[in-house]
Order: C-alpha cells, then sequence, then structure tokens
C-alpha cells in the first residue's frame, strides 16, 4: 500500500516562510474589513451555530425513537415467530 503512495514535492520554500506568508496574506485580507463588518459576521455565526445546534438536537430526537421503533419491530417479530 505505501509503495504506491506518492510523496509531496519539496520546491525548495521553507515551510516556516510559507506559513509567515499565508498570516501575512490574512492579514492584509481582513484590512479592509470594518469592526461593524466583523460583529454582522459574528452575529450572523452565532445565529448559524445556534440554528445547527437545534437540527442535531432534533436528529438525536429523531434517533432515539427509531432506537424505539426498531426494538418494538424486532420484539413483534420475535413474538410471531414464535406463534408459527
Amino acid at each position: 500500500m505505501c509503495e504506491n503512495s506518492v510523496k509531496p514535492q519539496n520546491d525548495g520554500e521553507d515551510t516556516e516562510t510559507s506559513t509567515d506568508n499565508t498570516e501575512m496574506d490574512v492579514d492584509n485580507d481582513f484590512g479592509d474589513i470594518s469592526p461593524e463588518d466583523f460583529e454582522v459576521l459574528d452575529k450572523q455565526l452565532d445565529a448559524l451555530n445556534s440554528a445547527l445546534d437545534n437540527i442535531e438536537e432534533k436528529n438525536d430526537n429523531i434517533h432515539a425513537q427509531l432506537m424505539v421503533l426498531l426494538e418494538s419491530n424486532r420484539e413483534i417479530r420475535k413474538q410471531m415467530q414464535n406463534l408459527n
């Protein structure tokens, strides 16, 4: 399995320098965003997080209900097999 693996190419660039350049790019990208825009984005992310939490809770409830239904169906099937 390892014989067919592809090793990443080293383009001669130092990884630490690459990381520093990426951080500088990020700083440059965010430099033109106002604090108000960050606040709006933060509120939108909070709302999205809350919505995802609600979806996860509903998913957990549905899963629990399905497990109860599955167990009930198994019991009924066993009872029907015992009757035959």
